[in-house]
């Protein structure tokens, strides 16, 4: 009888074991803990998961996740500095530095700690927040001394801001990447006007893009593709910081996705599942909001151009450099600031751009 009592037993916990994946921690990161390649962290509730990810072969990069979904990237820490290969760590040291470092030497330090700030740690919120804490010696939260919702990359989670901290000048902003795949050119950004006005906008290169109409009694005054949103926006200003936020709207059924905003490489503004602002395909689809760019006198703001499959003959064109980071909106820029240009085009061999 002790026999087998000794074998469920065993089988027990061999079963547990099964059922614990190695590669998978809690939602929390301890100083002395570390997140490696195939490790990652899950919100409590397992809507989120953050961990290193390869978006090409080459390029390695730590960040925030639905747990459903591989294709929606909802934060990125290391943005402008990818890891080339499958070696890098997410770690909290002794002094408390939350720091990115892999076998090559890199360190990427996203939060500076100071000597004796041996009682720190990590964790993931469900609302997709990565937010750094001081612990007493109790475990009760002292203080929040870093958080992810204050580095926004591509993508706006409710309760992350829009706009500018009065007291340390940082601002709040989304930022677009060159493609799908390559993360790490900005040429559009989405947030508070720059020139204190109380509108959310969209500059292509710091110029004025697209704007959502100026704030009155709760709404945007313009019939711009926010109102067609299912986010319920606020807009608080203080003397220490101005801002837009957003909430779902109560009774609003969403995909396992949402809710989110989001801002692509051709500088459209996106919920989960449908466009809310386009100017890259005006003005045949001109989005209320879109403002009229600068164009030489040879040009009229009714030209357009047509997509064409057939093979144009570059001889009388020349191509940019691949340092040159240029999108494809950057091309039709170029081109239509250009008389002499009648084409573009971006080459699939090396993702590089040529008029």
């Amino acid at each position: 009888m002790a026999i087998k009592a000794r074998k469920l037993i065993l089988g027990f916990l061999c079963l547990l074991l099964f059922l614990v994946p190695s590669s998978s921690l809690l939602d929390k990161l301890v100083q002395g803990q570390e997140v490696k390649d195939k490790e990652v962290l899950f919100s409590a509730q397992g809507k989120f998961k953050l961990g290193f990810f390869n978006i090409t072969s080459n390029n390695y990069y730590l960040g925030i996740r639905y747990n459903n979904s591989e294709e929606y990237i909802v934060w990125i820490a290391n943005l402008d500095t990818p890891i080339f290969h499958n070696s890098g760590s997410l770690t909290i040291d002794d002094i408390g530095n939350l720091k990115i470092s892999d076998n090559s030497g890199l360190s990427i330090v996203l939060y500076s700690g100071q000597e004796g700030s041996n009682n720190t740690s990590a964790v993931l919120l469900d609302n997709g927040n990565f937010v750094l804490r001081e612990l007493s010696p109790e475990g009760v939260v002292k203080r929040e001394l870093w958080q992810s919702f204050d580095h926004p990359t591509d993508t706006l989670l409710p309760g992350m801001k829009l706009g500018v901290d009065h007291k340390t000048g940082q601002t709040w902003s989304l930022r677009s990447g060159r493609s799908y795949f390559i993360p790490d050119v900005r040429s559009f950004t989405f947030g508070l006007d720059p020139n204190h006005t109380n509108q959310l906008v969209i500059l292509f290169h710091g110029e004025l893009y697209w704007t959502s109409g100026s704030w009155y009694k709760g709404y945007f005054n313009s019939s711009s593709g926010l109102k067609d949103s299912y986010c319920n926006f606020s807009y608080i200003s203080n003397e220490n910081e101005t801002y837009f936020n957003y909430s779902l709207e109560k009774g609003i059924a969403t995909s396992p996705m949402s809710p989110m905003l989001m801002i692509d490489y051709l500088g459209r503004l996106w919920n989960d599942t449908d466009v809310l602002v386009d100017c890259a395909s005006a003005p045949s689809s001109l989005t209320d909001g879109c403002v009229t760019q600068k164009l030489p006198e040879c040009r009229s703001p009714s030209d357009t151009f047509s997509q064409n499959s057939s093979f144009w003959d570059e001889s009388n064109g020349f191509k940019f450099n691949e340092s040159d980071n240029l999108i494809m909106q950057d091309c039709k820029a170029k081109c239509m600031n250009n008389c002499s240009c009648v084409a573009y085009a971006v080459t699939n061999e090396d993702d590089l751009n040529w008029l």
